[in-house]
Protein backbone atom coordinates (compact mmCIF):
# COMPACT_ATOMS: atom_id res chain seq x y z
CA UNK A 1 0.00 0.00 0.00
CA UNK A 2 2.76 2.46 0.94
CA UNK A 3 4.47 1.77 -2.38
CA UNK A 4 1.31 2.80 -4.23
CA UNK A 5 1.00 6.10 -2.37
CA UNK A 6 4.70 6.91 -2.17
CA UNK A 7 6.97 4.96 -4.52
CA UNK A 8 10.09 6.14 -2.67
CA UNK A 9 11.08 3.98 0.28
CA UNK A 10 10.91 5.48 3.74
CA UNK A 11 14.35 5.81 5.28
CA UNK A 12 15.10 6.15 8.95
CA UNK A 13 18.34 7.07 10.67
CA UNK A 14 18.74 6.63 14.42
CA UNK A 15 21.38 8.60 16.28
CA UNK A 16 22.13 7.12 19.70
CA UNK A 17 24.73 7.47 22.40
CA UNK A 18 25.51 5.97 25.76
CA UNK A 19 25.41 9.19 27.74
CA UNK A 20 24.46 12.82 27.57
CA UNK A 21 26.65 15.55 26.13
CA UNK A 22 28.26 13.55 23.33
CA UNK A 23 26.62 15.47 20.46
CA UNK A 24 23.58 13.38 19.50
CA UNK A 25 21.37 16.44 19.13
CA UNK A 26 23.90 18.39 17.06
CA UNK A 27 24.55 15.43 14.76
CA UNK A 28 20.80 14.83 14.36
CA UNK A 29 20.00 18.47 13.60
CA UNK A 30 22.89 18.81 11.15
CA UNK A 31 21.92 15.60 9.33
CA UNK A 32 18.32 16.81 9.16
CA UNK A 33 19.29 20.23 7.83
CA UNK A 34 21.62 18.70 5.24
CA UNK A 35 18.93 16.29 4.04
CA UNK A 36 16.34 19.08 3.87
CA UNK A 37 18.73 21.25 1.85
CA UNK A 38 19.04 18.34 -0.61
CA UNK A 39 15.25 18.36 -1.04
CA UNK A 40 14.46 15.45 1.26
CA UNK A 41 11.45 15.45 3.57
CA UNK A 42 12.74 15.33 7.14
CA UNK A 43 11.19 14.64 10.52
CA UNK A 44 13.34 14.80 13.65
CA UNK A 45 12.09 12.95 16.71
CA UNK A 46 13.88 13.50 20.01
CA UNK A 47 12.92 10.40 21.98
CA UNK A 48 14.78 11.46 25.14
CA UNK A 49 11.71 11.91 27.32
CA UNK A 50 13.61 13.54 30.17
CA UNK A 51 16.13 15.76 28.41
CA UNK A 52 14.90 16.30 24.85
CA UNK A 53 16.39 19.50 23.46
CA UNK A 54 16.14 19.54 19.68
CA UNK A 55 13.47 22.22 20.11
CA UNK A 56 15.99 24.42 21.96
CA UNK A 57 18.68 23.95 19.29
CA UNK A 58 16.17 24.83 16.55
CA UNK A 59 14.62 27.73 18.49
CA UNK A 60 11.17 26.15 18.58
CA UNK A 61 8.54 26.34 21.33
CA UNK A 62 6.32 23.26 20.95
CA UNK A 63 3.07 22.98 22.86
CA UNK A 64 3.40 19.19 23.14
CA UNK A 65 6.22 16.67 23.17
CA UNK A 66 6.54 12.90 22.84
CA UNK A 67 5.59 12.33 26.48
CA UNK A 68 2.21 14.01 25.84
CA UNK A 69 1.63 11.65 22.90
CA UNK A 70 2.54 8.59 24.96
CA UNK A 71 0.16 9.62 27.75
CA UNK A 72 -2.65 10.15 25.22
CA UNK A 73 -2.86 13.89 25.90
CA UNK A 74 -2.46 14.74 22.21
CA UNK A 75 -2.05 13.01 18.87
CA UNK A 76 1.28 12.61 17.11
CA UNK A 77 0.08 15.08 14.51
CA UNK A 78 -0.63 17.65 17.22
CA UNK A 79 2.86 17.22 18.64
CA UNK A 80 4.60 17.80 15.31
CA UNK A 81 6.07 21.28 14.84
Amino acid sequence: MRQMVNPRPVRAVAVTGGKGGVGKTNVSVNLGVAAAEMGQKVMLLDADLGLANIDVVLGLHPKYDLSHVMRGECTLEEALV
